[in-house]
């Protein structure tokens, strides 16, 4: 089959990228081999097709040819041009990993994501811990090093300029980005705001129990849509729902219903109901963000609202290995214990 009339649809470069424009020939052709867009015998676009699409020089384009030669992957005939004529040796996708910070809870995700996709790529991760030059200058160093790149990203005003420098076919939003990025690329994400909304809805009738019910978001979190869901709900519910951002300043009363992201926080609810001999699910009603089998046994078992992180890790090996470019809303679970 010959290519050279759909330069566009088997090569992409673009400018913007640190990543030489060799390489992204390079990665073009492997990209189009590893998604099945190319196959053993199929002629590739021209030298000078390449170089007239995207005026660039063409010593570029005979250096990523070259390359691809020397590896087996293509070959050239006079008259016939490039052509297309090992397969086997190209496919594994090499992935750059980009996560905010390290937790039992990305441990969970990566675990789970490495399982599913082992045999078909290697994975490399990375942490950006919520600053945008950290972020920037991870992307700038390791862009040309990977062909496909799973971001969870830094939200701050460039950050979508940031992630132009990235291959923008091979790019994939994981966890935040709901709203920020929408269809723009594949993703698997949380929608934090739905899923507060939904939860106090399904636990309406048990509120009543409670004086008031207080969302502790301590300084460190940034899934601030959890704040939008949650005021959300209390604006059209008699009782009183309150954010607490100082969370290291905070005393539970008997009677409240606290839900909270942070395990530093949950610690300190736990230790007050010690000290006050309060029963947890009676005198103070507790709920904590995202699973790991310690809840299970501290306190006689907590409570846990979080993102389903095994199947954020499926969707988004499913997405990368099939080619997909679907928007996946991840789902949420729920774990009841005695602490609520």
């Amino acid at each position: 089959m010959d290519k050279n009339n759909n330069v566009r649809e088997i090569i992409y470069i673009n400018n913007m990228l640190s990543t030489p424009i060799y390489k992204q020939i390079i990665h073009s052709i492997q990209r189009g081999i590893s998604a099945g867009v190319l196959e053993n015998g199929d002629l590739i676009p021209s030298v000078n097709a390449i170089a007239a699409e995207y005026s660039i020089a063409r010593g570029s384009i005979f250096k990523a040819y070259n390359e691809l030669k020397s590896s087996g992957v293509i070959d050239s005939v006079p008259g016939k041009g490039y052509f297309i004529t090992n397969t086997k040796s190209v496919g594994k996708k090499n992935i750059f990993l980009l996560m905010s910070t390290f937790n039992p809870y990305r441990e969970v995700f990566f675990n789970a994501f490495v399982s599913k996709i082992k045999n078909h790529a290697t994975v490399d991760m990375y942490f950006h811990h919520h600053n945008i030059k950290v972020f920037e200058t991870l992307i700038q160093n390791h862009a040309s090093h990977y062909n496909t790149f799973v971001i969870m990203p830094a939200m701050f005003k460039q950050t979508g300029k940031i992630l132009q420098q990235l291959d923008q076919r091979n790019l994939y939003i994981l966890d935040r980005g709901f709203n920020e990025f929408g269809s723009k690329y594949p993703s698997v994400c949380q929608n934090y705001a739905k899923d507060i909304i939904l939860y106090l809805k399904s636990i309406e009738d048990r509120l009543e129990k409670y004086k008031r019910v207080v969302l502790l978001f301590s300084s460190n979190m940034r899934t601030f849509d959890i704040i939008t869901g949650f005021e959300k709900f209390f604006e059209q519910h008699p009782k009183q729902g309150i954010v607490i951002r100082e969370t290291e300043e905070f005393e539970p009363k008997e009677g409240d219903l606290c839900i909270a992201l942070d395990d530093s926080d949950l610690v300190h609810l736990i230790l007050t109901a010690k000290e006050n001999n309060w029963v947890l699910g009676q005198h103070l009603g507790i709920i904590s963000y995202n699973e790991i089998p310690m809840k299970s046994i501290v306190a006689e078992g907590i409570t846990t609202i979080s993102p389903d992180f095994e199947q954020m890790a499926a969707s988004m090996a499913d997405l990368i290995l099939n080619n997909k470019k679907d928007n996946i809303e991840n789902p949420y679970i729920i774990i009841e214990r005695n602490s609520f």
